[in-house]
């Protein structure tokens, strides 16, 4: 930090996720100062469809923004810069006028499985992956693009740009519409090892990159706030925009996940393991991927799932209709008394296993005709033992990923927890004692905020580095050991886990492939 500088600084931190955009003003030394939230729908029009407004986004944003603004101003803080962190590989097409021609189809959307399928069967999985250092599959905006070519081809014709989440945001903002490496490197047309677009991939795919944007550092200032919206957040003046990545290479900055052997594992919507690399590190059998990171010389490997904890949500909202009556009368969260209940219930959930497959299969398996299942239900079993058994499915697709990335040579010597799932200490020490590994908890648990505003306090030269701006802003709050007495009986219930899904993976793909959903 600048010696002598004692002006009361804040940087702000944005996430447009899955589910809600938060605003988050942070001090130099990573306490929150402000923050605010605002949830925005996504639309299924079909089964494995799912979309999303950009105008919600930025509308979520505006909102956010101007409060927490307004409450740091009171404060007498100074707001230095703005860096916006993002869901990945979605894509908006924005028309020539700059607003977007149709809704966009997020990271979750299934739709162009037929169009991964057959570059898969063109091109060859071991080719991207050697390239790109992602998997075949529809998530990837690739394959999106390839749908909306084939399947809306005016709007194709129509769109000067396709941009992320993230991106549009910041195209909002300022008028500058460019990527950075750690979003670039999902779309399944960006070179790994190069860092740069893949002209002859792309080429082959059917694509073109004119309607792509410029990739720039993540921590670089990519412009200012126009002076309209300036007026419309509060701000007194005009203030930077640092460029900003991805939610999960955000997350694993905020988090200090960017040393080999230390793991982060993040349960929000959906959960992804991951781990920093000074090096592209790919795993021979294609089971986790290597992206671009938002640090410099540092690329991130990922074990990223379909949703989890999004799982745990339509529990709240299909199943658990007296736990949430239950919270209503007592002015508490649901998610408290869900997880009351699950306490009660031993290690195993007695028999009863969750398969969290719930829109399909992504790092270890990649098959997005799983499903998901309560596997062992009786007339003995409750609502309390499917709540433990959604918390014990998810860690365990969680240490299938942890085995891959030790068995790429990796030490795992520690395990960061975060995302909203880390507030359940059940939840915690459930996944430590599955793991069998201490497991820390983090300060900052919505830790993609933070790192978008350490890219902010880095892209204005608050800190000198990013390693100063880590020993000032990230915090643990607690080591949580692996229950003694729990290890053996996840031991054996993991096995029987793995057996299931072996046993059932090849009857749910005939049946759901034959089925198109």
């Amino acid at each position: 930090m600048r010696p002598g500088d004692n002006t009361l600084k804040v940087v702000l931190g944005a996430d447009i996720g899955t589910t809600n955009c938060k605003v988050v003003a942070f001090d130099l030394n990573g306490n929150r100062v402000a923050e605010e939230s605002m949830e925005y729908p996504t639309y299924h029009p079909r089964p494995l469809w799912a979309e999303q407004d950009p105008n919600d986004w930025v509308n979520a944003f505006m909102k956010c923004a101007r409060k927490v603004i307004e409450h740091v101003k009171r404060r007498g803080y100074q707001v230095e810069a703005l860096c916006i962190t993002s869901q990945r590989e979605g894509v908006v097409p924005v028309g020539r006028n700059g607003r977007p021609l149709a809704r966009c189809i997020i990271w979750m959307d299934e739709r162009s499985t037929p169009q991964a399928e057959r570059l898969e069967e063109r091109i060859g999985r071991e080719e991207i992956y050697k390239r790109t250092g992602l998997r075949v599959a529809p998530t990837f905006t690739a394959t999106k693009l390839l749908w909306i070519k084939e399947n809306q081809s005016q709007i194709y014709e129509d769109t000067e740009i396709f941009l992320q989440p993230k991106e549009y945001v910041n195209f909002i903002l300022t008028g500058v519409a460019c990527s950075d490496p750690s979003l670039a490197s999902r779309t399944m047309m960006f070179n790994i090892h190069k860092l740069d677009w893949d002209e002859d991939l792309v080429s082959a795919y059917g694509l073109s990159l004119d309607k792509m944007p410029e990739v720039k550092p993540s921590y670089e200032v990519i412009g200012y706030v126009r002076d309209e919206v300036a007026r419309k957040l509060g701000l007194n003046k005009s203030i930077p925009v640092v460029n900003g990545g991805g939610d999960r290479p955000c997350e694993a900055l905020g988090a200090g996940v960017v040393e080999e052997g230390i793991l982060g594992e993040s349960t929000g919507t959906a959960t992804n393991v991951m781990m920093s690399a000074n090096k592209v590190l790919l795993d021979p059998k294609m089971r986790i991927l290597c992206s671009g990171h938002v640090l410099p010389k540092r690329w991130l490997l990922e074990g990223g799932t379909t949703p989890t904890g999004a799982i745990l949500r339509w529990f709240r909202d299909n199943i658990a209709i007296k736990e949430v009556e239950e919270a209503k009368s007592k002015g508490v969260n649901p998610y408290d008394i869900i997880n009351e209940e699950a306490e009660k219930i031993p290690p195993g959930s007695e028999g009863l296993w969750l398969l969290p497959f719930f829109m399909g299969a992504k790092a270890t398996r990649w098959n997005p005709y799983l499903r998901g299942a309560f596997i062992g239900l009786t007339l003995g079993h409750s609502r309390s033992h499917m709540a433990r058994s959604i918390m014990e499915g998810i860690a365990y697709l969680a240490r299938e990923i942890i085995e891959v990335i030790e068995s790429l040579g990796i030490k795992v010597r520690e395990i960061r927890l975060l995302g909203g799932a880390a507030k359940s200490l059940l939840w915690s020490r459930i996944k430590a004692s599955i793991w069998n590994k201490k497991v820390k908890l983090m300060k900052e648990l919505e830790a993609a905020t933070l790192g978008a505003a350490i890219l902010a306090s880095l892209g204005v030269g608050l800190f000198k580095n990013y390693e100063e701006a880590e020993r000032n802003m990230v915090k643990v709050k607690e080591v949580i050991e692996p229950v003694k007495e729990w290890i053996p009986i996840y031991e054996n219930a993991y096995k029987d886990y793995l057996l299931l899904i072996n046993t059932l993976e090849e009857l749910m793909t005939r049946i759901y492939k034959r089925w198109h959903i």
